[in-house]
């Protein structure tokens, strides 16, 4: 699809307030620490200018998408879907490690050595004379 010129700039000038909203929202939460759910402490005021910056992101997302034509459920469930498989609840429930930084088995793997080249056959690499795979 081949965009105007004018559709570029709503699409930029969509992005650039969306990034400005996004700080704000982040700017409510920078000296709060962990904040708890339900937000027990905080004044009505903080919350009711928290759920203002919330709405604005989510009003900004919905118009950008719209302009992209971004299907944005589908989109959503595509991500959703995307990350089940990236992130199984089996091996990630309660870390905060990313993806490359746990195996099938659920343990920590180990760093990757690129100077060592993989087999043709099985692409393991092989750092050794007696042949075993690390």
């Amino acid at each position: 699809m081949v965009l105007s010129r004018l559709d570029q700039c709503m699409e930029l000038h969509f992005i650039i307030i969306k990034v400005g909203e996004v700080g704000e929202l982040s700017e409510i939460f920078q000296w709060k620490g962990e904040v708890p759910r339900g937000l027990p402490g905080w004044k009505e005021e903080e919350k009711q200018h928290l759920q203002e910056e919330i709405s604005n992101v989510l009003l900004y997302l919905v118009r950008l998408s719209d302009v992209c034509r971004v299907d944005l459920g589908k989109a959503a469930m595509r991500k959703m879907e995307h990350n089940a498989i990236k992130y199984p609840i089996k091996l990630f429930k309660g870390s905060s490690r990313k993806y490359t930084e746990i195996n099938e088995n659920g343990g920590a793997t180990a760093a990757v050595d690129s100077s060592i080249p993989a087999d043709a056959n099985t692409g393991k690499k092989d750092g050794n004379d007696g042949g075993e795979t690390v």
